[in-house]
């Protein structure tokens, strides 16, 4: 299976930014409905976890297209598994939640759990996504342990990257300078 990339770039560090920042957002209102009693904070609750719910499911599918390259009996495909494990913990329990709330957004029964535990797998495992690249080289060029392996890539893909780096040209590349 090839590894998923967008514009020369691995496309699942791009999706997880949503189901990273939305379902532990999530919790936080829960706990404000639960502490104020107002029903915005739930129904924006409900609403945060739907859309951490759907862009975790486009970021598992990319991650699992990734994951499916990784060779097994290594370090990688361990902290891989643990990786996926727990994000697939952390969608199972916001799926459930989601369900539970679709007739009334307010947490109800386990809810507010499931929605502490669903936001504790997200951060955890991204400790765990941070190990895959930052000390293992997942996806790194030229330390990727699946650099060999090829790359899906979308109509017009090259066109995109190369217009994002002749963009890219156009900005100084001095930083900052204090007086």
């Amino acid at each position: 299976m090839p590894k998923s990339t967008f514009a020369g770039h691995p496309l699942h560090p791009m999706l997880i930014v949503a189901p990273a920042a939305l379902i532990p957002f999530g919790f936080i209102l829960d706990a404000m409905h639960r502490s104020s009693g107002k029903e915005s904070y739930a129904n924006a609750a409900y609403y945060s976890l739907v859309g951490g719910l759907i862009g975790g499911l486009a970021a598992g599918a990319a991650g699992a297209m990734d994951y499916l390259t990784i060779e097994p009996e290594t370090d990688v495909k361990r902290t891989a598994n643990v990786h996926a494990m727990l994000n697939g913990g952390a969608l199972v329990l916001t799926a459930a939640n989601v369900v539970a709330r679709r007739s009334t957004r307010e947490h109800t029964g386990g809810s507010l759990v499931a929605s502490a535990l669903a936001a504790a797998g997200v951060l955890i495992s991204g400790w765990f996504g941070g190990r895959l690249v930052y000390e293992q080289g997942m996806r790194v060029k030229g330390v990727s342990p699946v650099d060999r392996e090829p790359e899906l890539k979308a109509p017009g893909d090259e066109l995109i990257e190369h217009a994002m780096k002749r963009e890219e040209q156009v900005v100084t590349a001095r930083g900052p300078y204090l007086h």
